[in-house]
């Protein structure tokens, strides 16, 4: 049996008050854990406790705002090679598209370091295999031939994420951020999970289960934290024991979901909805008729 708590995020209502210390972390902590248990051992008498941030959609109205969003210009190939490669994946499906240019980068592999990689190996398969193919229908079907090959520009719009400098930087793949603490050899030292990339959600994975095992012996402190629509990170509350996200627990590190279940059954879990109407939090103790 399990209880469940609903937390208002009401707009109106977040405060933007919290102990500093919470954020105050020294460093990213590059040494690596093999497992869970490693994790558990290591840092059981080090302090540890999280720090979930949920990361709502910043709002549209910003997004061509400099004090939000940073504007950077790129180059971005001219729309002839794009065509060439659209046409190639509309005769293949995406599978044997990919299938067959994995066989024609191994077969332009070695020419392409006999002239010393002087130009992309994709340029020798555009040449040798998809020109052939597509060339004469695109330029038949395209009129505009400068069109077709001038150089183009991308603008590409990167969020600001106003946090501490060491925790400055994130994955906006994440719908959330999980931030593991603990102290090391006088410092604050931390990892990042998410669901955004094999490697973050491997770390939130093995984490969250060190953790997990951890706080079935003693309790571990978290925080959650909302960066709302408007780049401002707001407080939302302090948990006693160990509290994070449902999400992806167990993604890219493979225990048996039996194994799993056992070790986070002390553990609560936060889940929401409509992430694009983001208004309240789920929490619920897993198992346990315990209230948070």
């Amino acid at each position: 049996m399990s209880t469940n708590e609903i937390i208002k995020i009401d707009k109106f209502n977040l405060t933007q008050e919290y102990d500093a210390e919470i954020l105050a972390v020294d460093d990213y902590y590059h040494d690596s854990f093999s497992t869970h248990k490693e994790i558990a051992k290591k840092l059981q008498s080090k302090n540890p406790y999280t720090v979930t941030i949920i990361i709502d959609n910043l709002n549209s109205k910003f997004w061509n705002n400099k004090k939000y969003v940073e504007k950077t210009q790129l180059p971005k190939q001219a729309l002839y090679r794009e065509l060439l490669y659209e046409y190639f994946f509309v005769e293949f499906d995406n599978r044997a598209g990919n299938e067959l240019y994995a066989k024609w980068l191994d077969k332009y592999r070695l020419v392409w370091k006999k002239e010393k990689m002087k130009k992309e190996i994709d340029d020798y398969i555009i040449k040798n295999e998809l020109e052939p193919r597509y060339k004469e229908k695109i330029l038949k079907k395209y009129k505009n031939h400068d069109k077709l090959f001038a150089p183009r520009i991308e603008v590409k719009r990167y969020r600001y994420y106003n946090l501490p400098q060491s925790l400055n930087h994130v994955d906006w793949r994440n719908p959330y951020d999980n931030i593991f603490v603990w102290e090391e050899n006088g410092k604050k030292v931390f990892r990042k999970g998410g669901s955004g990339s094999s490697g973050g959600r491997e770390i939130n994975s093995k984490f969250i289960l060190g953790f997990s095992v951890i706080n079935n012996i003693k309790p571990i402190k978290s925080y959650l934290f909302l960066y709302g629509s408007d780049n401002v990170l707001y407080f939302i509350k302090e948990f006693s024991s160990l509290t994070v996200p449902r999400y992806d627990i167990g993604s890219n590190y493979h225990l048996k979901y039996e194994e799993i279940e056992e070790i986070i059954s002390r553990t609560a879990l936060i889940e929401w909805k409509d992430f694009n109407k983001l208004t309240n939090v789920n929490v619920a103790l897993n198992k346990l008729n315990v209230k948070i």
